[in-house]
């Protein structure tokens, strides 16, 4: 199910935890934030970090990898989008019956780096927790 909330909810949520009316934790994904054409712009230390970090340069550098064969073709081409992109999910472990926050198997245009950068951990209370139980057996 997709819905709208806007970032500054997002990432509230992904810091403290995010429960809709029955109190159960929410399981929302961010994906491809900002759009790749924008990312570079409006996170520039944050992309330049990120593509300092990935492995195997001469492939996976989006601008100057001496293998990358993208980086190869000419200028006025169809060249696949080489990021970085993001993608920003929260969920939980037993993940309650609905669903998860993680992305499926799937196939990419083009080869693909994943790297995780940060993970953080947001405890549910025992009695929200029973809540859901109860809920659950409904």
């Amino acid at each position: 199910m997709q819905g709208e909330i806007n970032i500054h909810q997002f990432f509230t949520g992904y810091t403290n935890g995010c429960r809709d009316w029955l109190a159960w934790p929410q399981i929302l994904k961010l994906k491809d934030w900002p759009p790749s054409n924008l990312f570079e712009e409006q996170l520039p230390r944050h992309c330049a970090e990120f593509i300092s970090s990935l492995p195997f340069k001469e492939y996976t550098d989006p601008h100057k990898g001496s293998l990358n064969l993208a980086v190869k073709l000419p200028n006025g081409s169809l060249k696949p989008d080489l990021g970085p992109k993001t993608y920003i999910a929260y969920g939980f472990p037993q993940e309650l019956g609905r669903g998860d926050s993680v992305t499926k198997l799937h196939c990419d245009m083009s080869d693909a780096v994943n790297v995780l950068t940060h993970i953080a951990e947001v405890k549910l209370d025992s009695d929200k927790l029973t809540v859901i139980e109860n809920l659950k057996q409904k």
